[in-house]
């Protein structure tokens, strides 16, 4: 069951599959993404569903699962997909556990059913960002290479 966030970016010079591949390759080092692959003007990364790395902030690490950069030479257009079903199902997930941490502390259904779907809202949004910040990011250090 699917369910993707589809970005597209156009990217101002001419640029090589090269050009892009190496960019999007640094981004997915950058965020430490570990099995890369590279097919044609697919360039695909995959981490694992969970995986713990207590080098970081956060030990344990929620993966969204594929990305898929896609890039269209005859027009510029690089695009961005990822795969949404895993963190909306974790934003999910952490919803209800505020709700029941609420219900045995609060007691009140409006509280217990108001703050766990605002921070559900929240916390979907935060991460449909910094999706989008992927690409854009991507996108500007390809727009300002020369």
């Amino acid at each position: 069951m699917p369910f993707y966030y589809t970005f597209e970016r156009e990217i101002k010079e001419r640029k090589t599959l090269k050009d892009v591949t190496d960019a999007v390759q640094n981004s997915f080092m950058e965020r430490e993404v570990d099995h890369i692959n590279i097919d044609g003007n697919i360039i695909t990364g995959k981490d694992s569903l969970v995986k713990l790395d207590f080098s970081n902030r956060s030990p344990l690490v929620l993966s969204p699962g594929k990305e898929y950069f896609i890039y269209n030479e005859d027009t510029n257009i690089l695009t961005y997909k990822i795969e949404s079903f895993y963190p909306i199902l974790f934003n999910l997930i952490y919803a209800v556990i505020l709700f029941l941490i609420l219900h045995f502390l609060v007691g009140h259904l409006m509280i217990e059913l108001v703050i766990p779907t605002l921070f559900f809202i929240l916390i979907t949004f935060v991460n449909y960002f910094q999706h989008q910040s992927v690409i854009d990011k991507v996108s500007k250090n390809l727009n300002k290479r020369a």
